[in-house]
């Protein structure tokens, strides 16, 4: 549940919204973290794989209580208090020393922002992690990065036939990054307005 998830021991913990972002390496997961709280949190490069451990984002206000797999949150004031975002790195590309911390985080999520790329939309491990979180039935939501103009007829069709089931995707054509390396608020706006939307409704229910 959104701000009342149980513990192994029972006890009931509160928190916000955990939205956990994960995809294969190189689809721009950290450009898109650093983009949602406006500010470089998240190490981004050209170099692979750039994300070796688990991020965690909240808001001052929520430090206290956001708790996932004992990391550390670092402190974001442009995020509301109810959201907190991770920043997965490719399960294929961390050691066995960050592995444990990592599947920890995607077990506790409550809403998994799969983000993946034209040519990266397909990849066979990347899907193995996305049917797992189906079969859980934690909630799914797809960004397409960086998806050139002449290829959306192709492979947006494709893409939502893989998916097997409504989910809201979300559409990143390539485009340029600002000075910081981030993207622009028109293309983070709709993600945000939906991150807003389902915290909203997590905490309605659990009420």
């Amino acid at each position: 549940m959104y701000d009342q998830r149980v513990t192994e021991e029972g006890a009931a913990r509160t928190g916000p919204l955990l939205v956990v972002v994960g995809g294969p390496t190189g689809a721009g997961k950290s450009t898109l973290v650093n983009s949602l709280v406006r500010s470089p949190v998240s190490a981004t490069g050209i170099l692979r794989p750039t994300t070796r451990k688990p991020t965690l984002v909240c808001h001052p206000r929520s430090v206290a209580a956001t708790h996932v797999a004992g990391l550390l949150p670092i402190a974001a004031p442009a995020l509301p208090s109810h959201v907190a975002i991770v920043d997965a790195p490719d399960l294929n590309a961390v050691d066995q020393t960050n592995r444990s911390v990592t599947e920890a985080v995607f077990e506790e999520a409550d809403l998994w922002i799969f983000v993946t790329t034209a040519s990266r939309y397909a990849d066979a491990e990347a899907w193995r992690h996305l049917r797992a979180a189906q079969q859980r039935r934690v909630d799914l939501a797809v960004i397409l990065n960086r998806l050139p103009t002449e290829a959306a007829d192709e492979i947006l069709p494709h893409l939502t036939q893989l998916l097997g089931e409504p989910v809201p995707l979300f559409v990143v054509a390539e485009s340029a990054l600002d000075r910081q390396g981030m993207l622009s608020d028109r293309v983070v706006t709709p993600i945000w307005e939906f991150l807003d939307k389902t915290a909203s409704a997590k905490l309605a229910e659990s009420r």
